[in-house]
């Protein structure tokens, strides 16, 4: 099993143990006034306390897809550079990321001199023409904590490891956005958590979780299937 799949399992598996914590704090109800028990003394579960731990686990499924997407293609950034593999050997779509990735700014700035494109673009042919081993930087990985459901389809097509991701599109994509909005308006600052808590269902949480969960574990079969197959090359 590739590392980045073992990762995904161990992080599924810590949301899993917060999940079953919040589910029984739940289950004490909202206008109770139980307490939990600790080695210092008792603790009163009140509603406000509920809805922060309920919201934080958006905060964790985001962290999850994220994480997830980022370890799969940094493993095939890792493959790439494992192959020592040239621009000639690579797919046209790795090509093009490359392209996109390693151009210098210069090429995109307008305010750039004619001489600083040439020698750049004299250094990107030359590097193509002796075959020197391509290298692609995960920092240019577009994930930058709004990884919507749009995001995720253009990285898909961006690399190529299409396949079946477990769950119908329009159900994936709305659950999706809706955890990239809570989580940008926690991340943000917008709201707070107990605030956040009124937009969310306890039993909408535990549902998103699991089909994320589904989606994703298809989606890194899907790239764990790329890196096997090869399909990274041309």
């Amino acid at each position: 099993m590739k590392e980045f799949i073992r990762d995904f399992d161990r992080r599924v598996a810590e949301i899993q143990k917060y999940f079953e914590l919040v589910d029984k704090i739940e289950q004490i109800g909202t206008l109770s006034a139980k307490s939990i028990v600790f080695p210092s003394g008792e603790y009163i579960v009140d509603s406000q306390i509920q809805k922060i731990l309920k919201s934080h686990c958006y905060l964790l499924l985001y962290n999850l897809v994220e994480s997830s997407l980022r370890n799969g293609i940094t493993a095939i950034h890792d493959i790439i550079l494992i192959e020592q593999l040239t621009y000639k050997d690579l797919s046209p779509k790795i090509k093009r990321l490359w392209l996109l990735n390693d151009l210098s700014k210069s090429f995109r700035d307008l305010y750039v001199k004619k001489d600083t494109v040439a020698d750049n673009l004299q250094e990107l042919i030359t590097s193509v023409l002796d075959d020197e081993i391509v290298s692609l930087d995960p920092s240019n990985i577009p994930i930058s904590g709004n990884l919507d459901a749009k995001t995720i389809k253009e990285l898909i097509d961006m690399y190529g490891f299409f396949g079946n991701l477990g769950v119908a599109s329009k159900e994936i994509d709305e659950i999706l956005n809706f955890v990239v909005k809570i989580r940008c308006d926690l991340a943000h600052g917008n709201v707070s958590f107990c605030d956040a808590s009124s937009q969310i269902l306890w039993r909408k949480v535990v549902d998103d979780r699991d089909k994320l969960v589904k989606y994703l574990t298809h989606m890194l079969n899907n790239i764990d299937d790329y890196i096997q197959k090869k399909k990274y090359r041309i």
